[in-house]
């Protein structure tokens, strides 16, 4: 069969996430996925289930259900202050095909596009697919993994075609500021590139309001903005996402997605009207419950010998560095998983820039926490 298979997707590695290691320890507590314990708001699910109910189970509109998107327009405006309509708006499933679509839309073979290092995993490979290269900028732990535009600058040249931005940032917990963003969104105008805003971690901004950098892009020209209800709304499961951009591309992207998805699924998108709708009562909880957990987890991980770690500014990973004499981040976090019965992902997961460190996502409740905390701290490879 491997005969058939396209070159470049016969040798596959196999993900991070392959392993169901609660079928092997009782007492596993997973520090590993990114996906909020939390439930969706009940609202929501009730007006999915409504929604089918009133007979609205049939195709939707490709670009996606106006409803939806004149909610989104709505929220741009009134959140952010961007002057959106819906017609610069796609509904796509998830902010990962989100990208996908934004990609498969801009790139010519050979065009690059820079990622900041540590970045989420599936960046450069949508890159690859679409014909691209990525270029890498290597954030620093020593600088809270921000960005200085002087530095990515010279990574700019006559083959850049776009530069990624995630903030907040998974897997770093970094959170951009204003400032950055602007200098940013200004080299883009110098050299005549895109940015691409993977804007899905918004309300968990923990020392300052999110601001998305396609507010100083009044025509769409430079920025394209993807939003999810994934994490903001803990919907994981629904694959709901958003694209706001110039109506050229959005036009683009919607030929690409007919082609491969069709149209999202109608009751996701009517229960994600909902959700915006009620964004205020909703989504405030959320933040609070997840900055708690972040700040709990960073006193503990304080605590530990052999771990320097970050003031946690955003999302809900934590990306400390680990030093343990004689042993590399995979054999400890090997060592944790065996002996502690906690997950945690190797930095390296996500990119060599990530390399000495571990991502923790407290997606688990205080307690969980508190417990794998007890475990771990308990480990030889921690003591002095």
């Amino acid at each position: 069969m491997k005969k058939f298979i396209r070159e470049k997707y016969r040798d596959v590695e196999e993900s991070i996430y392959a392993v169901d290691y609660s079928e092997i320890y009782d007492d596993f507590i997973n520090f590993g996925v990114g996906d909020p314990d939390l439930a969706t708001d009940e609202a929501i699910i009730k007006e999915a289930y409504d929604s089918q109910m009133a007979g609205h189970t049939h195709y939707a509109d490709p670009q996606g259900y106006i409803g939806l998107r004149k909610a989104i327009a709505d929220f741009y405006k009134e959140d952010f202050g961007v002057a959106c309509d819906p017609d610069e708006v796609i509904i796509t499933m998830s902010g990962t095909e989100g990208m996908f679509l934004i990609l498969q839309a801009i790139l010519e073979e050979g065009d690059e596009v820079i990622v900041p290092s540590p970045y989420f995993s599936v960046y450069p490979d949508q890159v690859d697919m679409a014909g691209g290269k990525t270029v890498f900028y290597d954030t620093k732990f020593e600088n809270d993994f921000d960005i200085i535009p002087s530095e990515l600058e010279k990574l700019i040249n006559e083959k850049t075609k776009a530069i990624i931005i995630n903030t907040p940032n998974n897997p770093t917990g970094a959170v951009y500021s204003d400032e950055t963003l602007k200098e940013i969104y200004d080299l883009a105008v110098k050299h005549d590139i895109l940015v691409i805003c993977d804007d899905i971690y918004t309300i968990y901004s923990y020392e300052s309001a999110f601001t998305p950098m396609i507010k100083w892009d009044k025509n769409f020209d430079r920025v394209i903005s993807i939003s999810s209800m994934s994490k903001d709304y803990v919907m994981t499961g629904w694959r709901l996402g958003a694209i706001v951009a110039h109506k050229d591309l959005i036009k683009s992207m919607t030929s690409i997605h007919t082609n491969t998805v069709y149209a999202v699924p109608t009751i996701c998108q009517y229960a994600g009207v909902v959700g915006i709708e009620n964004r205020k009562r909703i989504c405030p909880p959320l933040a609070e419950e997840y900055k708690e957990r972040m700040y709990l987890a960073y006193d503990r991980l304080k605590k530990l010998n052999h771990v320097e770690v970050m003031r946690p500014k955003g999302t809900f990973y934590i990306f400390p560095k680990i030093s343990v004499p004689g042993m590399t981040t995979d054999e400890v976090v090997k060592e944790i998983l065996e002996k502690a019965h906690v997950n945690l992902i190797d930095g390296k997961a996500f990119g060599d820039a990530g390399d000495g460190f571990i991502r923790i996502a407290v997606t688990v409740n205080k307690d969980r926490i508190n417990e794998a905390f007890d475990r771990i701290e308990k480990l030889q490879i921690f003591q002095k």
